[in-house]
């Protein structure tokens, strides 16, 4: 069953509608509400007068800072699955942070109630000037200086001073937003004293004890479901305001209550990636050996949390170098929280320095892959352990060979294919391969089915495939004799959905379970009473749905269960990484080329082929692996080419709060794309050498678009998105 691409065992509920999502659910008397939020980014409210809003039809309960309890600062304790978004709960007090911060709340009857009264509730502010760029931060709130010491090997600063070939160079990102296609959304309804949400999360095990240390209730009375999650790329990872108002007013209202945010008031308060700046700074004898890097970023976070945007979290390992020194600063600035992004870090920081990279081989004048191929280490050099498994070497040659980089002429401008200009790029892709403890159950039922539960969830990345993959593989039973249950809190804990770690630590737990509950079968079946009873458990095996012995003799499994008249046999397992956490480095690899094609007589760029080779450990479903590889390229390109959040200089409010004017990456701008997985399992990860890999395909990419495009252009481009306005200029 593993590496084979099979549908996904949810797209039929998904094509017909039978997917319930978080504001699908049918609750009978539910109420509806409505965010109010700031239109100022800094000051504070002076009165709020909701008279007239609570004049109107329907309206049930407008709340706000001056009519609701205090509630709880949720610890920064990821160990304890406890995290929040915002550190500071909603409605603590009268401050105003940032333009779309939740300042009241409108609950009504229906929807277009609450919408209406929102407007009738007249807020006034003092407002103050707000902070909003990277050097303004620094000035007014102080620069946080995040270093990590591990990242600093050598005399960097030194060793650039005096290395033959130097480069110095800054590269920019601007704020991007997630713009999931299902909107953040919450329903929370209380029986008694438990509270139960149906919520779009990735991490149900998280929110429900976040959500319950910030209301003040004990853990185990809330019980929180997340069955089906219409995207998040890091946006639904942790708690959120409008989940936490949702349950509080349910509460005051005595009703259930369903809070969807609008588009617009998701590119204010459910994240963002945060603005980079970056400087790069390379040097090299000239055989293109690397003698220093220096990696300084400096990005934004909010007054109301502390994120950072660790730009240089692979730049310690990526490349054999034996002064390395890593810097991170923060700033805070007056706008919405930053948080997680599709390989948070990552994607930013490897657009630099693979962006570097590339300038750095024109000055060498070798070739940007040979140079590439020449500074790979053997070793992780930033922890300086061996690597679990590392194939990029590999990934280099496939990615290359099937892209024909070997015709490639160096010179800017100089291939051509009708009216156009052909630019060809190439970067480096890497990620962590993160693991962590998670817990699930298999039961075999008495009609012969089995039950693989786990408080996991698939935010559309295929994780119920996988996991009735892994089921399939253990006990031969089918697809259609096997139910996966996840996306519930009280289920046996699961990972969270990010980092690109769910498939990597929930199939060991898969796995055992599913082992566990096949041994205590086999000895039911052996015991006294039972078909095979006082034959040695080690003789039977599973086949097909049936059990089987060494003589021949088989038995359908319904048929066994039926027999022994027992409950459901089941098998539970924690499965936690070991000691092999210190011993190795795990990460995942990739090579990307791009090819743009260039009209300068109509100013036209397009990216017209992507070709990539990933070292990503053993892939357990091909199409789904194929399809989060796919959307992250296109993801990347968007990046390179398109997203960029505007904020009002003057107000800080978000100007391009929309997807008319915030632009997304659609189907008419996807390339010819083109996946290898090399399939090699990482023989100490886990069961079957899985990895991770939905954050991989998005790092390297803006890279290689941009260095196509100098070679297509010969201009070199250190801010993205580069936009047709740039070119034009």
């Amino acid at each position: 069953m593993l590496g084979r691409p099979l549908d996904r065992i949810d797209g039929r509920q998904k094509v017909t509608g039978r997917a319930l999502y978080a504001a699908d659910h049918p609750i009978a008397g539910v109420a509806y509400a409505y965010g109010i939020m700031s239109p100022i980014a800094n000051g504070r409210i002076q009165s709020i007068d909701t008279r007239a809003a609570e004049h109107v039809p329907g309206v049930l309960a407008v709340l706000h800072h001056g009519n609701v309890s205090r509630l709880q600062r949720c610890p920064d304790a990821m160990g304890q699955d406890l995290k929040t978004s915002e550190l500071r709960p909603p409605f603590e007090d009268d401050r105003v942070y940032y333009a779309g911060q939740f300042v009241a709340l409108v609950v009504a009857e229906t929807f277009a109630q609450a919408r209406w009264a929102s407007h009738l509730v007249n807020v006034t502010y003092s407002a103050d000037q707000p902070v909003l760029t990277l050097d303004a931060g620094a000035t007014a709130h102080g620069a946080k200086l995040e270093k990590d010491e591990s990242s600093a090997r050598g005399d960097a600063a030194g060793a650039f001073a005096t290395a033959p070939v130097q480069l110095d160079e800054t590269y920019t990102t601007p704020a991007e937003v997630h713009n999931a296609m299902e909107m953040h959304a919450t329903l929370a309804r209380w029986e008694n004293d438990r509270l139960i949400v149906d919520d779009s999360t990735q991490w149900v095990v998280g929110q429900a004890k976040s959500l319950a240390h910030v209301i003040g209730i004990p853990a185990e009375n809330v019980e929180l479901h997340a069955p089906f999650i219409g995207g998040g790329f890091g946006s639904k990872l942790f708690l959120w305001p409008h989940a936490i108002l949702a349950a509080v007013a349910a509460r005051h209202v005595r009703r259930p209550v369903k809070l969807v945010l609008t588009r617009q008031q998701q590119f204010t308060t459910a994240g963002h990636r945060p603005e980079t700046r970056q400087r790069i700074r390379l040097g090299a004898n000239p055989d293109g050996r690397l003698t220093a890097i220096l990696h300084e970023s400096t990005s934004h976070t909010s007054l109301v949390t502390d994120f950072v945007e660790n730009c240089g979290q692979a730049t310690p390992s990526l490349y054999e170098c034996p002064n390395v020194t890593v810097t991170q600063h923060t700033v805070r600035v007056n706008v919405g929280s930053p948080t997680s992004m599709r390989a948070p870090g990552a994607a930013c920081g490897l657009y630099a320095l693979e962006a570097a990279m590339d300038e750095l081989a024109i000055r060498l004048k070798l070739d940007p892959v040979e140079l590439r191929r020449r500074n790979l280490p053997d070793r992780d050099p930033g922890r300086d352990v061996p690597w679990s498994s590392n194939h990029l070497r590999e990934c280099l040659r496939v990615a290359t060979e099937r892209f024909g980089w070997g015709r490639r002429n160096p010179m800017p401008g100089s291939m051509r294919d009708g009216r156009d200009t052909l630019g060809w790029g190439f970067a480096v892709a890497s990620w962590p391969a993160h693991r962590k403890g998670a817990s699930a159950r298999l039961e075999f039922r008495p009609d012969g089915s089995a039950r693989a539960v786990c408080a996991t969830q698939d935010i559309g990345t295929g994780t119920y495939t996988v996991i009735a993959q892994v089921v399939s593989q253990i006990t031969s039973l089918p697809f259609s004799r096997i139910d996966v249950a996840i996306g519930n809190s009280t289920f046996p804990p699961g990972p969270i959905s990010g980092g690109s770690m769910a498939t990597a630590s929930v199939v060991p737990a898969i796995a055992g379970a599913a082992r566990e509950a096949v041994r205590n079968l086999f000895a039911a079946a052996t015991a006294p009473g039972g078909p095979w009873a006082g034959t040695d458990p080690a003789s039977l095996s599973l086949q097909d749905g049936s059990l089987a012995d060494s003589s021949g003799r088989r038995m359908p499994l319904h048929e066994v269960l039926g027999r022994l008249r027992s409950a459901p046999i089941s098998g539970e397992v924690h499965a936690e990484p070991g000691a092999e956490a210190k011993k190795f480095s795990f990460r995942s690899f990739g090579a990307v080329c791009a090819e743009v094609r260039w009209d300068p007589g109509i100013s036209r760029l397009r990216v017209s082929r992507i070709v990539g080779a990933y070292d990503t450990g053993q892939v357990i479903n091909a199409k789904t692996a194929r399809n989060q590889i796919e959307g992250a390229l296109v993801m990347g390109l968007g990046m390179a080419l398109l997203e960029r959040a505007e904020y009002d200089q003057r107000t800080g409010r978000v100007v391009n709060d929309n997807f008319a004017d915030y632009l997304v990456a659609s189907q008419a701008d996807t390339p010819q794309l083109d996946v290898t997985f090399l399939n090699q399992p990482d023989p100490h990860i886990g069961d079957f050498g899985a990895k991770g890999l939905g954050e991989i395909g998005i790092t390297g990419i803006p890279a290689a678009i941009l260095n196509a495009i100098h070679h297509a252009t010969g201009q070199r481009y250190r801010a993205v998105p580069v936009t047709i306005e740039k070119l034009m200029a």
